[in-house]
């Protein structure tokens, strides 16, 4: 894997993040949307996102979702990130620029030494069920089948997180993971630069742990992060059935990193009070 071209690294081996940018984000596993990634952009123009996914599909949605023989229809419930136009789509409009301000890495995160090479499950695309592709292979009781086994550059976050300028950004604002039951794993890769992440957003569904073999153990992972110093701020939940009971209806965790919050909290406060208003 040529780290250099797959990080637009510059001449000190960082990653080239325009003058104008005063936060970092990080969105793993996008899809065919990326809408986290259009919501970030969308709701501020100094924030520089780095978007990692590993399939060439969901590449080719992000690049341009009409040419892309997408499966799925368009939606208009959700920020859209097309990438040949440069704009965030919403509701039916373009509704920001994207300019400079998005960085494409092409490649799955696992919790690994080097960047390598793995086996990842691509599943059916019909009714949006791409969405669910892993590195973790589904079990029998998996709603959706493979549609294809291949083989993907991996790296880790620390990988990655090695070439930030930490001069010049001391912390990353926010790392958001949906990796269909290799969420901890992920996490777990930032390694040595875990404390100087201040949100992460990770899904957390207990149905991932029957419909992945391997899947982590949500509870696993929430004490690891309680040991990392992290509190949970937000919590999202889907429910299917009215009779679930919260706990097993647990979908997403947003975990704060409380060391590093409590010395920023007046700078940050002014700062998210500025994107609000």
């Amino acid at each position: 894997m040529n780290l250099t071209k797959q990080l637009n690294l510059d001449k000190n081996n960082k990653i080239k993040v325009p003058q104008n940018m005063r936060r970092i984000l990080i969105d793993v596993g996008l899809a065919g949307e990326a809408p986290n990634s259009g919501n970030w952009l969308i709701n501020s123009t100094d924030r520089f996102v780095i978007g990692i996914e590993p399939l060439d599909y969901h590449w080719s949605m992000i690049e341009n979702y009409k040419t892309s023989n997408s499966l799925r229809p368009w939606t208009d419930a959700i920020p859209v990130v097309q990438l040949e136009e440069g704009v965030v789509k919403f509701q039916g409009k373009n509704f920001c620029e994207i300019k400079n301000r998005f960085m494409k890495v092409h490649c799955a995160v696992d919790d690994v030494d080097e960047p390598t090479k793995k086996t990842f499950y691509k599943m059916d695309r019909r009714m949006g069920a791409s969405g669910s592709s892993s590195l973790l292979k589904p079990s029998d009781k998996h709603p959706h089948f493979i549609e294809e086994e291949i083989q993907v550059d991996v790296m880790s976050l620390e990988t990655i997180l090695d070439h930030i300028d930490w001069d010049r950004f001391p912390f990353i604002e926010h790392i958001k993971t949906d990796c269909e039951g290799k969420d901890f794993d992920v996490v777990r890769s930032i390694g040595k630069h875990l404390d100087k992440v201040l949100f992460i957003t990770s899904e957390v569904s207990e149905k991932n742990f029957d419909h992945w073999e391997g899947s982590h153990d949500q509870n696993l992972f929430r004490a690891f992060m309680k040991g990392k110093g992290f509190g949970e701020v937000v919590w999202r939940e889907r429910f299917t059935d009215p009779n679930v009971t919260t706990t097993g209806a647990m979908y997403e965790i947003t975990f704060i990193n409380n060391k590093l919050y409590e010395p920023l909290r007046q700078s940050l406060d002014f700062y998210y009070a500025r994107l609000d208003g």
